[in-house]
């Protein structure tokens, strides 16, 4: 049976992407946009991970954790694909979510007074 062990890098890459164009980064330093991306992605993992271990059973939960610690990327990917076949839609609404927090923030920062 075939596994695309990409599907993790993959669902990093478009994280990167979407949080650029969230930010409007292209035309940043690249320290910057290194900074931010991290911060952002960590918030982003955390939120997804709260999600994934909500959606599991305690046993489930402890077998995923263990794989996140000792297992390779293979592992990983087919254990998400048996249990949380739509992690990139996970994935995806956080960072949906991300853009509307970020952009109330952005609202509220402007509305302030100087």
């Amino acid at each position: 049976m075939y596994h695309d062990t990409s599907v993790l890098k993959n669902m990093t890459t478009l994280l990167h992407q979407n949080i650029l164009a969230l930010f409007g980064l292209s035309t940043s330093s690249q320290s910057t946009k290194n900074e931010l991306m991290s911060r952002l992605i960590e918030l982003v993992e955390k939120r997804v991970m709260i999600k994934i271990l909500d959606r599991m059973a305690p046993q489930q939960q402890e077998e995923f954790l263990r794989i996140l610690e000792i297992g390779t990327d293979e592992e990983k990917t087919v254990f998400l694909q048996a249990h949380v076949p739509d992690v990139a839609r996970l994935i995806d609404s956080e960072v949906q979510h991300l853009k509307q927090q970020a952009h109330h923030f952005g609202q509220r920062f402007a509305a302030q007074p100087a």
